[in-house]
């Protein structure tokens, strides 16, 4: 939990510090207030995007979103200072259609506090 909120907190700073946070403790997708629609977003390591096992069921987070009314579905990949291989990346989130999923896509870079979009 303290890392989801590390997270979140770095990533609000980098990104756009207007965003608000809505909830982050009922699911694992945290829900932020950007530009006056709720959106959802998922944290996820670097290292764990590139493992086979990690995978986020399409129906669960479209599910979600249709519950709470999401406008979009971001995911924030975290890495630290120098392991951000973004072609990698791209690769990653090409093969695995992350693209179709989700509405936005970034790469952040917690020790720099710095936010790539991806897509």
């Amino acid at each position: 939990m303290i890392t989801k909120v590390a997270d979140l907190s770095r990533f609000i700073r980098a990104y756009d510090p207007s965003i608000e946070i809505v909830s982050w403790m009922r699911y694992r997708v945290s829900i932020i207030r950007h530009a006056e629609a709720d959106k959802g977003v998922i944290f996820c390591d670097h290292k764990d995007l590139f493992s086979a096992n990690t995978s986020y069921s399409n129906a669960s987070l479209a599910n979600l979103k249709k519950l709470e009314q999401l406008e979009d579905l971001w995911l924030v990949v975290i890495s630290s200072s120098g392991t951000n291989d973004l072609r990698s990346l791209k690769n990653v989130i090409n093969d695995r259609s992350l693209d179709k999923i989700y509405d936005k896509i970034f790469s952040l870079d917690f020790l720099q506090s710095q936010v790539q979009i991806i897509k």
